[in-house]
């Protein structure tokens, strides 16, 4: 099977990204023809005010007309642009995650063409465009496509720049991680992790110039220096992101909260609420967006810090938030069933994948990158809540691996069974 299926890959080579293209914009066309008015996702009115304040020359505010701070700018400056081209009409918005997608799609095939084989970027390809998690947030009004495009490309960036170091390369890579943060806060500590790890493991390369390192680093921070600065002049605070962080990990630090839905979650916070404020962390007598997340964060702080003194309990909840991840999405489960037969499969393709790229001298950096960036979401959703939507900017990445793993996985299957019949009188 394996000959026919390379045989089947060098065929399209030659218009491949052509072929990635449609693949991945079929389906998503098909579920926006089905279901054109979808956008129930939950911050959806919030942004879509933002985006009509800014279009229509207010600023940027939100739907009681007041300064925001909440959602970073990235996505509500994409929102704003649909609008000032087609109104109210929310197609718009969907033709532009699939657009993304489809880059997305497509600069991920280029790396695996170039550093494994055109089968293994059509297997990547195909997952991708039919995984039901992207269609799914490809119809909603909601940043993860755009996130997921500058978290995908930063990757790609990075793996060139470090293969042909160059600095300009390095500020690209850093620049587009920035935009990612730009868009939303979960990487705002990914490119010190990356950098830290990468330039530790690659020392001996070229590529272990402080200078690059450097420009990698100070090119994710500048541009998010405007939109904190914003931040001073309106709010007082010296803040790249204010979205969630606090409320994230607070929410995730107790299973009391992440493992319940809906009205139950709700009232299991606020007594929770009630029993920090018995241990002295005081709600913030100011009800804004930064003052809040401070106490939420003291609050998780706390509940971790009573955790490390229950490992079994800990042990617990870590479980618990591993299991989850494999398919909670938002505040309820979604689909159990056929998202964990997607996702198991995928991470143990993956983890193969990744150990057979170690193994080759040529892709041991890919591999590094590869744990790095999935390792880190998989660190964001451990530490805050646990949902499979959070760990989404890695599923890209994770599917790649898995691709690498299933070409490889057949290609042993298929050297011993010419072992076998070899070995046949």
């Amino acid at each position: 099977m394996l000959p026919a299926l390379e045989q089947f890959a060098e065929r399209l080579k030659p218009h491949l990204y052509l072929w990635v293209a449609l693949a991945v914009a079929i389906p998503r066309l098909a579920f926006v023809a089905i279901a054109p008015n979808r956008n129930a996702y939950g911050n959806a009115p919030g942004l879509l005010a933002l985006a009509k304040n800014m279009a229509e020359g207010r600023g940027y505010l939100d739907e009681e007309g007041n300064p925001d701070s909440y959602f970073n700018p990235g996505y509500p400056c994409l929102l704003a642009g649909c609008r000032l081209l087609s109104g109210d009409l929310l197609l718009a918005v969907k033709i532009a995650h699939i657009l993304l997608d489809i880059t997305t799609a497509v600069v991920l095939s280029w790396l695996l063409l170039r550093t494994s084989s055109a089968l293994t970027a059509l297997f990547f390809a195909t997952a991708f465009a039919l995984h039901p998690l992207f269609i799914h947030l490809g119809n909603n009004v909601n940043d993860e496509p755009l996130l997921i495009f500058f978290v995908v490309t930063s990757f790609v960036a990075l793996h060139q720049a470090i293969d042909r170091p160059v600095a300009w390369r390095f500020a690209l890579a850093g620049l587009l991680l920035g935009l990612a943060i730009f868009t939303k806060s979960t990487p705002i500590f990914l490119p010190f992790v990356v950098t830290g790890v990468i330039f530790l493991v690659i020392r001996r390369m070229k590529a272990n110039r402080v200078t690059h390192w450097l420009a990698y680093l100070l090119a994710s921070i500048i541009v998010l220096l405007p939109w904190a600065y914003r931040n001073y002049l309106v709010f007082g605070h010296f803040s790249f992101s204010t979205r969630g962080i606090g409320t994230n990990l607070w929410w995730g630090s107790n299973p009391r909260i992440f493992a319940t839905y809906g009205k139950a979650q709700r009232v299991a916070a606020n007594e929770i609420e009630l029993e920090m404020v018995a241990k002295g962390i005081q709600p913030p007598a100011e009800n804004n967006v930064f003052d809040r997340e401070h106490w939420r964060l003291r609050m998780a702080i706390q509940q971790y810090k009573e955790l490390l003194h229950q490992p079994g309990f800990l042990a617990k909840v870590l479980f618990l938030k591993a299991t989850r991840t494999l398919y909670a999405t938002e505040d309820r489960p979604s689909a159990h069933l056929p998202l964990i037969l997607l996702q198991i499969p995928t991470i143990l393709l993956a983890t193969y994948g990744m150990v057979r790229l170690w193994k080759r001298a040529e892709t041991r950096v890919l591999a590094w990158l590869l744990v790095l960036y999935i390792g880190y979401y998989y660190g964001i959703v451990t530490a805050g809540m646990p949902m499979v939507r959070y760990f989404a900017p890695a599923i890209p990445l994770l599917l790649a691996a898995a691709a690498v793993g299933l070409v490889a996985l057949l290609s042993t299957m298929c050297a011993i069974e010419k072992t076998k019949l070899l070995a046949q009188p």
